[in-house]
């Protein structure tokens, strides 16, 4: 019997639709998906190798190191923002699987998109945050995760909805990274 093929799941979930269990799972989905992709690119070849961690705004992502998660750039209404443009190590592959917003009297961005490629030429996933906004939601969670595998360059894109200094706004991220034992974190002893 033939497999159906599934579509994409590029859609945001708000943070109260969810319950514990169902947040650990999608965080438990992102690290399954991690570590096949990590086997399949041949980062190791025993899962026993590899750690799991969550993600370093500043070491993975190229963030400027005085803040995590800051918008580096000034905000102009309808004029995309780069957000993140990072070439993801050769040894790791970055899974983002939710993002929070802080709230404010008036919220400052409208839109998130994943691209792949210095031009952003290709979309692989786009979140309408207004939806968190409209509910006085923080946080929601993606329909599934978005993978980066070694040497891709990730370049995460905001849309502004009103216009902000440089340094003023943030946008936390929800990802993991899978990498060989030892880089960043090593086992304990016994």
């Amino acid at each position: 019997m033939a497999m159906e093929a599934t579509a994409t799941r590029s859609y945001l979930i708000p943070g109260s639709d969810l319950s514990l269990d169902e947040r650990r799972a999608i965080r438990g989905d992102t690290d399954k998906r991690l570590m096949d992709a990590a086997l399949k690119v041949g980062i190791r070849a025993d899962v026993r190798e590899l750690i799991i961690r969550d993600t370093s705004p500043n070491v993975d992502l190229g963030l400027a190191a005085q803040d995590d998660w800051l918008i580096a750039g000034a905000g102009v209404v309808g004029v995309e923002l780069q957000y993140i443009n990072a070439v993801i190590a050769q040894d790791r592959v970055v899974g983002f699987y939710g993002a929070a917003a802080e709230l404010a009297a008036i919220p400052s961005l409208s839109r998130l998109r994943f691209t792949v490629g210095a031009a952003s030429a290709t979309t692989w996933a786009q979140y309408a945050l207004e939806q968190l906004y409209t509910r006085l939601e923080q946080f929601g969670y993606f329909g599934e995760p978005v993978l980066y595998t070694r040497t891709q360059t990730a370049r995460i894109m905001v849309m502004p909805r009103i216009a902000f200094i440089v340094n003023s706004e943030r946008l936390t991220l929800f990802a993991r990274t899978i990498e060989p034992l030892g880089e960043r974190i090593s086992a304990p002893s016994i």
